[in-house]
């Protein structure tokens, strides 16, 4: 099995990969993305806070992850952008492989069609959204990618209602 690369903070990113901490153990959600961004410097991050430095090094496609992971994960959507710049140092965590996931009591999201031949959507999954799909099958939610082109509001919002299984406000009205 590969190695388990996970983004939880700056000081856990090396050139060789991100090494496993007790972050991704503690983290309530962990999406397996197929791309790693570049590390940060570690003076952006001292000066900007790690989410912002990460944007910066990595332009606004990130902008737009991190965005879509804040929406998701935030308990009350009106405060997703505060919650965007804290969250991966709480309860979201990033890797880059989907070895050792199975262990996780998280929410995982496998981010993108890649991650569909390692795990497979279950037939039983519930299907969510009609242009742009996601699917649910207990904690583990198969996801397009991270793209709001692929990832509109409305699936975010259907996505956080099934998720969470209560009224919720709409990400369609929070710019």
């Amino acid at each position: 099995m590969g190695e388990q690369k996970v983004v939880t903070r700056m000081t856990h990113l090396d050139a060789s990969g991100i090494s496993m901490s007790k972050m991704l153990e503690r983290a309530e959600y962990v999406f397996v993305l197929p791309n790693q961004p570049i590390a940060p410097e570690e003076g952006a991050v001292q000066r900007q806070g790690y989410v912002a430095a990460l944007i910066e090094a990595n332009g606004n496609h990130w902008r737009k992850i991190m965005t879509i992971m804040a929406k998701l994960t935030a308990v009350e959507l009106t405060h997703w952008r505060q919650w965007r710049d804290e969250m991966l140092n709480t309860k979201v965590a990033v890797v880059f492989s989907s070895d050792a996931i199975a262990s996780l009591s998280a929410r995982v999201f496998f981010v993108g069609n890649g991650f569909r031949e390692q795990v497979p959507v279950p037939a039983e999954a519930n299907v969510l959204g009609e242009r742009h799909r996601a699917f649910m099958a207990g904690r583990r939610i198969w996801c397009p990618y991270l793209d709001y082109r692929q990832f509109p509001n409305v699936l975010i919002d259907e996505l956080r209602l099934s998720m969470h299984n209560q009224n919720m406000e709409s990400a369609c009205f929070m710019s």
